[in-house]
């Protein structure tokens, strides 16, 4: 017996807003990683931060590519994590990933609701993995802070 799988459409212009999102994403870490690191360790942080950005956007540009039918929550996530690294990392870095985390939030409303998706459910969780995306920061932070040796 066959299993049958949720149809979903993707449009193209989606489709391109997830690709234009990683490459955007991987450009400005790169940038970045090489005008930071010239005046500071990378390791722990901001490394982390950097490598978590670009692979949320490469994730979930791929997911969504693929039309896989949790697509939209999988960017919903990152749309959340990004926002939150971009409130956050605002007088740093952050503010350069907002675009990012702004194509990221409009292909998933778009998807949500071309494909009648529960969008309230999808907003509370972008609204979850950025308060636990800070939650992290703010640990790391003050950890990093207080003398903890990673």
């Amino acid at each position: 017996m066959q299993v049958a799988k949720q149809s979903v459409v993707v449009s193209r212009l989606e489709l391109l807003l997830a690709i234009l999102a990683a490459v955007v994403c991987l450009t400005i870490t790169l940038v970045l990683w090489f005008s930071i690191s010239a005046y500071q360790s990378m390791w722990p942080l901001p490394g982390l931060y950097f490598l978590e950005m670009v692979s949320l956007s490469f994730i979930s540009t791929f997911i969504f590519v693929r039309g896989d039918p949790r697509g939209s929550l999988i960017t919903w996530v990152a749309a959340g994590v990004m926002s939150a690294f971009s409130i956050i990392g605002a007088f740093s870095v952050g503010f350069f990933y907002l675009p990012v985390a702004l194509m990221l939030g409009v292909i998933s409303l778009t998807w949500d609701v071309r494909n009648k998706q529960q969008f309230l459910t999808h907003l509370g969780i972008f609204l979850i993995a950025g308060i636990v995306q800070s939650a992290l920061m703010l640990a790391a932070i003050w950890l990093r802070n207080s003398g903890a040796v990673f």
